[in-house]
């Protein structure tokens, strides 16, 4: 009994030398009939809040329908005016009016600002993700539309042309809108809500933040050889439209999950309570 029982133990010991091939499936072609798979949705990187959304976007429109209509009515017009009183950084500028540089600037802002959705349709197809990016788009210009067009008219600060006597500012509510400066603030704005968005949706790029600072900044040249801006003009609007660029497509990341409700707080109180 003990010799079987050693037999069979060694039988099982004993290794095979042929090991057996692993089983490896083979790839047939799909047959033409055969239904392609679904293509992947483009990742949607905004979270709309249209009862804020709506609202600043109307604003923004009306602000700048209200530049269109009133602007001789709300300027305060005070040239002609002395170049004297000018910061030295800017004093140089008196005497630029460049009209070429004007049609290059209103050419370049006008035309980067309608490819930007374009080029952004065209890689995303009409969709959800498509109209997000619209909207946020929009909202941008909105906001920044509405803050530089109350700060010109507080301001009411007169551009270089009108310090030069040129009888079309001096007259005009348009010679008193210089600071700051529209089209540089509009273009900053629009290239960074692109860059950011890019960003997000494909990761960090370093090259949309470079050609968008490269444009915009060229419109800013161009406006301040125009004689319509000075050089700071120019420089406080590339900050702040930068800043309304990012702050609003930031705002309205899917990451973003806020949930607030009031608890109670101790024995007798009450507080907001929520995560973000």
């Amino acid at each position: 009994m003990n010799a079987l029982i050693a037999l069979l133990l060694l039988a099982t010991s004993v290794q095979d030398d042929t090991t057996p091939t692993p089983f490896e499936p083979t790839q047939q072609p799909l047959p033409a009939d055969w239904p392609a798979p679904p293509k992947p949705q483009p990742r949607e990187v905004y979270k709309l809040h249209l009862a804020v959304d709506i609202p600043l976007i109307v604003v923004g429109g009306a602000a700048g329908l209200v530049r269109i209509l009133f602007e001789n009515q709300l300027v305060h017009k005070d040239c002609p005016c002395k170049p004297d009183g000018i910061n030295s950084l800017d004093r140089w500028t008196v005497h630029y009016h460049s009209q070429a540089a004007s049609i290059a600037a209103d050419a370049t802002v006008y035309s980067v600002l309608s490819a930007l959705p374009l080029v952004d349709l065209f890689a995303l197809g009409f969709g959800r993700a498509w109209g997000e990016d619209l909207v946020i788009y929009v909202e941008a210009l909105a906001v920044d539309t509405a803050l530089q067009n109350a700060t010109n008219f507080i301001v009411a600060r007169p551009r270089p042309r009108t310090y030069a006597g040129d009888p079309a500012f001096v007259g005009a509510g348009e010679g008193y809108l210089s600071f700051y400066a529209g089209h540089v603030s509009t273009a900053f704005a629009g290239l960074a809500v692109a860059a950011y968005t890019i960003r997000k949706r494909y990761g960090e790029q370093v090259w949309p933040w470079f050609v968008g600072a490269l444009i915009a900044s060229s419109i800013g040249v161009e406006r301040v050889a125009s004689g319509h801006h000075f050089p700071t003009d120019v420089a406080v609007a590339a900050v702040v439209g930068t800043g309304i660029g990012i702050g609003v497509p930031w705002l309205h990341l899917r990451r973003w999950e806020t949930h607030v409700q009031i608890a109670p707080v101790g024995a007798h109180g009450l507080g907001l309570a929520g995560t973000f």
